[in-house]
């Protein structure tokens, strides 16, 4: 994704953050189409990130794959940001380090006990893999806890599932 794409987005994401706790969020599509256990799952999420996760399970349904697995790893891509409080600020410094000193976020992110100031960027670098062990603990699919695990990573265009996870990947990017 371009930098300033990118750049683009957290500021609209981080002004949503910050509406966020303003705002009512509608989780009656999650609630309808989840397991009673990834729903708990769902609402362990902030506002903002629900909110986030319902405008990707909306798009993933107008614009992708009619997969249900693909429709729960919308909606609980971003479960394991709940593991810590994380604060626009760092989710904005993850999206600049990652993009203009991956070194520097490499660092940052390294794991560190709860109790450390480094540990929500930890959490920010690690949340694919937590959420992908929440959602299996839920009872979803293997394939939905793969979507999860890989959701920011880069994967060949010969893998298997490789178009399920660009459709989530573009997804997330777009809302």
């Amino acid at each position: 994704m371009h930098l300033f794409t990118s750049l683009r987005q957290r500021f609209y994401r981080g002004f949503e953050a910050l509406l966020a706790p303003f705002r009512r969020v509608d989780d009656e599509p999650a609630a309808s189409f989840l397991s009673p256990q990834a729903f708990a799952l769902f609402r362990r999420m902030n506002a903002a990130d629900r909110a986030h996760s319902l405008r990707v399970f909306a798009w993933l349904q107008a614009h992708g794959p009619q997969e249900d697995a693909l429709w729960t790893a919308g909606l609980l891509h971003d479960c394991g940001k709940a593991a810590a409080h994380l604060a626009v600020w760092q989710r904005t410094l993850k999206v600049l380090l990652r993009k203009l000193a991956p070194h520097y976020w490499r660092q940052l992110s390294s794991p560190v006990p709860p109790d450390d100031w480094r540990y929500p960027f930890y959490i920010l670098a690690e949340h694919p893999q937590i959420g992908a062990r929440w959602a299996r603990e839920a009872g979803c699919s293997e394939l939905t806890c793969w979507l999860i695990a890989h959701h920011e990573a880069e994967v060949p265009s010969d893998h298997p599932h490789s178009l399920l996870l660009q459709a989530l990947q573009h997804a997330d990017a777009a809302s």
